[in-house]
């Protein structure tokens, strides 16, 4: 405290990205140029890992390993785990699993009665469980030392909530694993979930965009390419604390993985892709648009005369999951998007049109050959040509003061506009201004988050800061 012993106010969070920051400065009314204290993100004991899944038994066989691994045996337990389930339904389902295969196990979820969840948190936290199965209403306050594994059945809503929620894990400074099981299901769903309307009947579509954006940001991080706890920091703005690689997470101990292809290869393979989704454009869900690729057949594609397209069976020499994991990196880059509802069509944005058309760049590194599918959306240095840098390597000093100076105008925004920074812009969306340095509002054309209107509303104001950096 010595560094600001004159403060009055000074606000705390465990984690906050530059955006989050900005909105905490907003709601105090406190200026841009309040000091900020970041610190303590690395946790490299932690040993970071995501896995694909295809079914609840691939998962529960997950978890499994991950329990095996990291504490040993129901009779011989070595610490204790955390189980995290999307659902109230699949934690009392895994929580028996786990009880019938001998493990010391409960549920916790917010269903329960408090003298239940207080009971099962009570007994964790003496020792008295191996392990506990929730949901992510359990966690704030508990601070058992020896928690060597947090496994995710599912992604959570952002990579804020993720890192909180592995960081419960290896308090105590000794090893521990983190295990994240993602499905090609997680897009949609999610999506799905974020249109449902509140207790009042309404849709906030600037929230919504604002927490698929969030979503967006977790499913690119596992795709990997590089080392997992540095994208974490680099996202949080804690470049000073970066690991130059943790040694320990699943990309770092794959980066001697199979080769990338060539810059002309992805962009065949992309928009070979796109094209099915322009054809299926909101008719049709995911896997419509992968059917036309293979070249399978499909009574959708039957109805509305898809088989006798040019773009039927273009990738039957790949398989169906690969042209899945294809799909899902062209969701992430934000060539392809979901409609609302409940049943999420695919459509092919702006920006995605402009790269089926040649008029942008494919940055994208294709999914492996290998079994099981495995995405990668950042290159590995020295690998292939003509790809852009991964959009987790850290700001040259030059460009992350211009980040800075765009943060502060962005608050400037919306405080003037009393909306949450976000409405504004998105950090990469700030991100990619630094770098790319536009001249011109005609130039914020192709950055990430920037469409005709807020181009129209707020590119100016962004554009001085650049000129004047």
């Amino acid at each position: 405290m010595a560094d600001l012993a004159d403060a009055r106010v000074m606000a705390c969070t465990a984690t906050a990205t530059p955006i989050v920051r900005d909105e905490i400065l907003a709601r105090l009314g406190l200026g841009a140029d309040t000091p900020q204290l970041v610190r303590g993100f690395a946790r490299p004991n932690l040993g970071l890992r995501v896995h694909e899944v295809r079914s609840a038994a691939e998962a529960g066989r997950t978890v499994d390993a991950a329990l095996a691994e990291a504490i040993g045996t129901p009779r011989a337990a070595c610490g204790a785990a955390i189980v995290y389930a999307p659902t109230r339904k699949r934690t009392e389902e895994e929580a028996r699993r786990l009880t019938r295969a001998g493990w010391r196990c409960e549920a916790y979820h917010a269903g329960l009665s408090g003298d239940v969840r207080e009971h099962a948190q009570q007994q964790f936290r003496d020792g008295a469980l191996d392990v506990i199965v929730a949901t992510n209403a359990f966690g704030m306050g508990i601070d058992r030392a020896d928690v060597r594994a947090v496994v995710h059945l599912a992604p959570p809503g952002s990579i804020e909530a993720y890192y909180q929620e592995v960081g419960r894990a290896g308090r105590d400074g000794a090893d521990a694993i983190g295990v994240l099981c993602i499905s090609p299901s997680d897009l949609p769903l999610r999506r799905r979930l974020l249109e449902m309307p509140n207790d009042f009947g309404e849709v906030d579509q600037a929230r919504v965009q604002h927490r698929w954006s969030l979503f967006l940001e977790l499913m690119r991080w596992t795709e990997g390419g590089s080392c997992r706890h540095d994208a974490i920091l680099r996202y949080f703005g804690d470049e000073a604390e970066t690991l130059a690689g943790c040694g320990r997470c699943d990309t770092c101990t794959a980066l001697d993985a199979p080769q990338s292809a060539d810059a002309e290869e992805t962009a065949i393979a992309v928009r070979k892709a796109l094209s099915a989704v322009a054809r299926t454009h909101c008719r049709f869900g995911i896997q419509a648009a992968v059917k036309l690729l293979a070249g399978l057949p499909d009574p959708r594609l039957e109805r509305s005369g898809l088989q006798e397209s040019r773009t039927f069976g273009v990738m039957r020499d790949r398989s169906e999951e690969w042209i899945t994991a294809l799909l899902r990196r062209c969701v992430t880059a934000g060539w392809v998007d979901f409609t609302g509802g409940d049943r999420p069509m695919v459509a092919l944005t702006a920006l995605g049109k402009g790269v089926l058309f040649g008029q942008g760049p494919v940055r994208l590194l294709l999914p492996s050959d290998a079994p099981p599918v495995r995405e990668r959306s950042r290159t590995t240095p020295g690998r292939g040509a003509g790809r852009a840098r991964p959009e987790s390597a850290p700001l040259s000093d030059e460009d992350a003061h211009l980040f800075q100076a765009l943060r502060a105008r962005r608050l400037e925004l919306a405080r003037t506009e009393r909306v949450p920074p976000y409405v504004v812009a998105s950090d990469r969306t700030l991100r990619e201004l630094a770098e790319l340095r536009p001249r011109s509002v005609r130039d914020l054309e192709g950055i990430y988050g920037i469409g005709p209107a807020k181009a129209a509303r707020y590119g100016e104001a962004f554009i001085e800061v650049v000129r004047t950096a």
